[in-house]
């Protein structure tokens, strides 16, 4: 009776509790692939250790360089450290990750990072920087700056003074796309003919405020110009009026009026 049982007691776990270990055994590789990074092999002929922000070297195909604001247009990710998943693969190349969640060096020369804040590259080769305005990004933050434990050094800006920054590794969601800054509470009562008008004159992004008062400007000078010919237009149609010897002349110019 008592081998029965066990020979019931293995049936069981064949039929019943096998399936189960298989299909848990199966899922939990997928689930933690689904966290990985995705990394494509490129030349450089810089030194980028892990985290450090790439762009495609200008008139080239595979030819990565250090990322910087010269060439923020061409964003490509950031070198890995062991990713997933590895496109490509030979001498002297580095792995870039172009998708997924790893360690990259940002600064605060705009501002402390927070999570949720889109990186750019910035005037350090290889380091970003929070975004402020429109332009190409690397990705978004999963993390603090400030929580990163952070080196200092000293750059010089554009008028040439020297500053102190921080640099330090934090995660980051790579995805390179353009981001372009959300517009202000006026941005959704301007029309975006309007703001892409303006822009196009200035060469620059606008804001919606001075857009709508170039509009109103725009609007109260046609008033009065419409307002001028009409007096205009009023007084020389009195003034032959007041003469009868003018009537034919009058209807002639309004026939032949264009």
């Amino acid at each position: 009776m008592a081998r029965t049982g066990m020979i019931i007691s293995l049936k069981r776990f064949i039929h019943v509790l096998l399936p189960v270990a298989l299909a848990i055994a199966w899922f939990l590789p997928v689930s933690a692939a689904a966290s990985g990074a995705i990394s494509q092999g490129f030349t450089t002929s810089d030194t980028a250790i892990p985290g450090t922000l790439m762009s495609l070297k200008s008139g080239s195909q595979n030819v990565a360089e250090l990322a910087g604001t010269g060439n923020v247009t061409q964003l490509l990710g950031v070198t890995g450290d062991k990713p997933l998943i590895e496109l490509g693969s030979g001498a002297q190349q580095v792995q870039v990750v172009v998708s997924g969640v790893t360690g990259a060096f940002v600064s605060d020369i705009n501002g402390g990072v927070k999570t949720g804040d889109k990186i750019t590259a910035s005037p350090i080769a290889g380091i970003g920087m929070k975004a402020k305005t429109s332009t190409q990004i690397v990705g978004t933050a999963q993390s603090n700056l400030g929580d990163s434990q952070a080196t200092e050094r000293t750059v010089k800006d554009s008028t040439g003074k020297s500053q102190k920054v921080k640099i330090a590794l934090i995660a980051l969601q790579v995805n390179v796309t353009y981001y372009a800054v959300p517009q202000d509470k006026l941005g959704s009562v301007v029309p975006g003919f309007l703001l892409n008008f303006g822009s196009a004159i200035a060469g620059k992004d606008v804001s919606a405020l001075r857009v709508l008062i170039g509009f109103f400007a725009l609007l109260i000078g046609f008033a009065i110009v419409a307002i001028m010919l009409q007096s205009a237009i009023r007084s020389g149609i009195i003034s032959i009026g007041r003469n009868p010897l003018a009537q034919t002349a009058l209807r002639r110019s309004c026939l032949t009026f264009r």
